[in-house]
């Protein structure tokens, strides 16, 4: 073996050294959080969990729908369902059987817009089974509990007329509208289905430039019971903390950027233990430094996706290029940020708790497992 150079080993060190700083610096991040795995692509949308799987949307012509077992110490991808399109929402209806939205798709049949199914029963074989175009398409999915019914939302940008789709999905081979629903002239952009105190079914609507909230006991027929609240920029999403009491909004600003500090592109906190009247109690948003400014989506810095972790009031929150926070909503007058993870190159879609870890889906690196020293799972 040829002899190496005491200098040349001094440079391979120093390189090495440099690098790990470099990589070091890369990410700003508190001391709580590490990094697990990280699966690089592009196109990461929204997230969705069942039993030890963990089901990863991927928007665009590479995109379609990655599968995780998050059952070892180090998560590993099992599936990939490719299907390109743009939305690539995913929902997981009842065990084995996942729902995929989409503005435009080219998959499972011909090019479309609207909502398809898919058999995960074995999720290393994923497989398309039927389904149904929709005006305009589909942007988000949510499941009405315990039900095969899907609201699929229309983005809250009157697409497809601003109608919400209800979708009976207990034939799988048959997906079919089961009834619609305009709540307000655009849609919703999201929704968020949640059992109330007194037993109701509150359904939460971000979009049509408001928040409303929805009596859906009766699940074909809601009922609207509040709505006109909102001091935010675009609402995003409205996720009520797990004992019902408060709201989290988050405020999708796009094209405003300034997350970082401001109040645009925030999360905003509402007590609705009179869910009819709705009061502003709370506002959090991130101060680590100036977003940066350009004019497409990528350089969005906002509140995005958030969950609950457990029964708990501390939320993972996605904020794009701000990264993934989880703040403690305790006191919900004075929100408190407990974790962040912001990698330089971030561009957060989705951020959730799900099996005691954070999975991230970032349109720019792909997915990120993240554990989080200390973090509560009360459940």
């Amino acid at each position: 073996m040829k002899k190496i150079a005491f200098a040349t080993i001094l440079m391979l060190v120093t390189s090495v050294v440099a690098t790990s700083a470099a990589a070091d610096r890369a990410v700003d991040k508190t001391d709580n959080v590490k990094l697990i795995k990280n699966i690089p692509y592009a196109g990461g949308s929204d997230i969705t969990f069942q039993g030890r799987y963990v089901y990863f949307g991927q928007l665009g012509q590479e995109g379609g729908v990655r599968i995780l077992d998050a059952s070892g110490k180090i998560p590993k991808e099992v599936a990939f369902l490719k299907c390109p399109g743009s939305q690539n929402d995913v929902a997981i209806v009842r065990p084995g059987l996942l729902a995929l939205g989409y503005h435009s798709g080219q998959c499972g049949g011909a090019p479309g817009a609207g909502v398809r199914l898919i058999d995960v029963s074995n999720p290393k074989k994923p497989h398309f089974l039927s389904s149904v175009e929709l005006p305009g398409g589909a942007h988000t999915l949510t499941v009405y509990p315990g039900m095969d019914l899907i609201y699929a939302s229309p983005g809250g940008l009157a697409n497809g007329g601003g109608v919400e789709q209800i979708l009976d999905a207990s034939d799988p081979n048959n997906l079919k509208v089961a009834a619609t629903f305009k709540p307000n002239p655009t849609g919703c952009h999201d929704i968020t289905f949640a059992r109330a105190p007194d037993e109701r079914m509150l359904g939460f609507c971000a979009g049509g430039g408001e928040v409303s909230i929805w009596d859906v006991t009766a699940e074909l027929k809601p009922v609207v019971i509040a709505h006109g609240f909102t001091p935010s920029f675009f609402p995003h999403a409205a996720v009520p903390t797990p004992d019902g009491e408060y709201l989290v909004m988050t405020d999708e600003a796009f094209g405003v950027h300034d997350c970082m500090g401001g109040p645009t592109g925030s999360v905003w906190v509402f007590d609705i233990r009179t869910p009819e009247v709705p009061v502003m109690v709370g506002h959090w948003g991130p101060q680590r430094g100036a977003a940066p400014v350009g004019t497409i989506a990528t350089d969005w810095c906002t509140a995005h996706n958030l969950n609950f972790v457990g029964k708990t009031r501390q939320a993972v929150i996605s904020w794009y290029t701000g990264g993934t926070s989880v703040v403690d909503f305790s006191n919900p007058t004075l929100p408190k940020e407990v974790a962040y993870f912001m990698p330089d190159d971030a561009d957060v879609w989705s951020a959730y708790f799900f099996d005691g870890r954070i999975w991230v889906n970032d349109l720019k690196r792909g997915i990120d497992v993240l554990q989080v020293k200390g973090l509560k799972t009360r459940s």
